[in-house]
């Protein structure tokens, strides 16, 4: 009886938030538009990979174990987003939200590897994700300079931004924990992309919010001092 009823309210909020058509018109337009980011950024990454960085002195970087963990990475990463996602079918706003994070934060990030020249820490371990080498990575060759913010720890950290459920943030918060241990021993970045891809990822989540409340408010205090004349 639970599962009918919480596949019927699924289906209530999905139909409820489809007849807004700010909304349907976002969610047609954001899978296109990771289609045509997915195309630019795997001839950016060839460039990228062929350009001259510097590489950065990072003493913290040294206290962390040197170990493979791409398989445990991958399990966390997507287990995550599964657990995310359904866990909020019901909030159709939330998986909105989610995906246009991580659109916003993949453009926001591929700014700044362009701008941001560097060469990967010594002793890095590549890092293997089957569905990004087969998406936005170049086909020929893994990156390895696309370094700076970090991509997996801005990815959980978004989870854990969007995350409405209490015992579920609590978890995408050790996630996100656990994911900068295990980037920060493969050597995959620095701990400023680490540290950057959260402070990155909190701005990009709640300037939107805080400039729509802000022109909310002041539409509401020129409404009240400043009514209509006729």
């Amino acid at each position: 009886m639970n599962i009918k009823n919480n596949s019927l309210k699924i289906i209530d909020a999905w139909k409820s938030a489809l007849q807004n058509r700010f909304f349907s018109l976002k969610l047609f337009l954001f899978p296109i538009l990771f289609i045509i980011y997915s195309a630019i950024t795997q001839q950016l990454g060839n460039y990228i990979e062929a350009r001259q960085g510097i590489r950065l002195e990072d003493k913290l970087l040294m206290i962390f174990p040197s170990r493979d963990f791409s398989i445990e990475i991958f399990i966390l990463l997507y287990s995550s987003l599964f657990l995310l996602v359904i866990t909020h079918l019901s909030k159709p706003a939330v998986i909105l939200r989610i995906i246009e994070m991580h659109f916003l934060v993949a453009v926001v990030r591929q700014i700044c590897i362009l701008m941001v020249a560097l060469e990967p820490p010594a002793g890095m371990i590549i890092l293997r994700d089957v569905f990004l080498e087969n998406t936005i990575y170049p086909q020929n060759s893994p990156l390895t300079k696309d370094l700076f913010f970090s991509g997996h720890v801005a990815s959980i950290w978004i989870y854990f931004l969007c995350s409405q459920k209490k015992y579920l943030k609590y978890s995408m918060l050790v996630a996100s924990v656990a994911m900068s241990f295990m980037i920060l021993s493969m050597r995959v970045h620095y701990t400023y992309d680490v540290f950057g891809a959260m402070a990155f990822t909190t701005a990009i989540y709640f300037v939107p919010l805080l400039t729509r409340q802000y022109f909310t408010k002041t539409k509401e205090y020129t409404t009240v001092l400043l009514p209509n004349r006729r």
